[in-house]
């Protein structure tokens, strides 16, 4: 990875925090002017690249522009495997892994959407998670750290509920026990700048969501609830 101008650093960090905050047309101006960069571009900046689609497909999401974090988190994943297959290391595979995390996200939702005919959508949430899973197990193998990375917090709960709607309802109810656990190391190492009511924010966004997991798991697993686990994991993932 190549140095990054400081121009560059700003609309980046200015990206993530602004989708933190919840105020996701400033963060959609920060990705667009991220993007119309042509060092983001350049040799060495690929992961960079796909990160600020990722971004822009989460924050496109929220804003119910579907079509947009559909392009923007196929283009991010294309970017991500490549570099993770080209060169195997803890950051190339915690990129990866959140960027299949999206992806299962997003397939999850066309599925849902679908009134749960489309089963290609279903094994792609399926398999994407996997990936995701996979790729975390071993990032946390070469680190050894003492805190879970902050991707395994953000993503856990989401883990769970694709698990416990087309998976294993057993390994979604582990990762939601598992959501709620790290929900207060969320932004512990933070250093984009994140006020303390920012971070106390996050971390509250992260018990809720472990607490919406559970419920998804529960209300899956008895076909009078299922509608009810499903609209959960709409409103929340």
């Amino acid at each position: 990875m190549c140095a990054m101008s400081s121009e560059l650093q700003q609309y980046m960090t200015g990206l993530t925090n602004e989708i933190s905050r919840g105020h996701f047309d400033k963060a959609v101006y920060l990705g667009e002017k991220a993007l119309m960069m042509e060092e983001l571009r350049g040799p060495g900046n690929e992961s960079l690249l796909g990160e600020v689609y990722r971004n822009m497909a989460a924050v496109s999401d929220r804003l119910g522009r579907n079509d947009a974090a559909l392009e923007y988190i196929d283009r991010a994943y294309d970017i991500h495997d490549t570099v993770a297959n080209r060169s195997r290391g803890t950051e190339t595979l915690r990129e990866r892994s959140a960027t299949a995390s999206y992806v299962g996200v997003f397939a999850l939702k066309a599925y849902l959407l679908a009134d749960g005919q489309d089963e290609e959508m279903a094994d792609k949430a399926r398999l994407m998670t996997w990936q995701a899973e996979r790729d975390m197990a071993e990032v946390n193998e070469f680190s050894k750290g003492v805190n879970a990375d902050q991707y395994e917090i953000n993503m856990a709960s989401r883990w769970s509920m694709i698990e416990s709607l087309v998976g294993d309802k057993q390994r979604g109810l582990a990762l939601a026990g598992r959501a709620i656990r790290l929900a207060w190391q969320s932004e512990r190492d933070q250093q984009k700048g994140l006020t303390r009511r920012d971070i106390l924010r996050a971390r509250t966004r992260a018990v809720l969501r472990g607490m919406a997991a559970v419920a998804v798991n529960a209300a899956s697993r008895f076909g009078a609830t299922r509608g009810i686990a499903e609209k959960i994991a709409l409103k929340t993932l």
